[in-house]
């Protein structure tokens, strides 16, 4: 993938993302539920296909990770993210 390619892809999600942001940060609802629902679903299954692909192994270990050997520490760190900001809530704050 191209260097223009990459930083493409990258300034559209984290466009998406600052659009969810201020969507869940207005004081008034600003659009329907319907409409937060529709920018929700992304949201949903980007964190399954994701999770999908760092999923366990014959090992029990990340079949992604597992593939890098500097990267062989177990919970994966897509998984650590994942549970920091999707269970604990400490992850907090905005993407980068």
């Amino acid at each position: 993938m191209d260097e223009r390619l990459r930083r493409v892809l990258r300034q559209r999600v984290l466009e998406y993302l600052a659009g969810v942001e201020r969507m869940l940060e207005a004081t008034e609802p600003p659009v329907s539920w319907a409409a937060v629902q529709e920018r929700m679903r992304p949201l949903l299954a980007g964190w399954c296909a994701l999770l999908a692909i760092h999923g366990a192994g014959r090992r029990g270990r990340c079949r992604h990770c597992d593939r890098i050997r500097w990267q062989r520490r177990a919970p994966c760190s897509v998984w650590r993210t994942a549970h920091a900001h999707l269970v604990t809530g400490v992850g907090g704050g905005a993407a980068p």
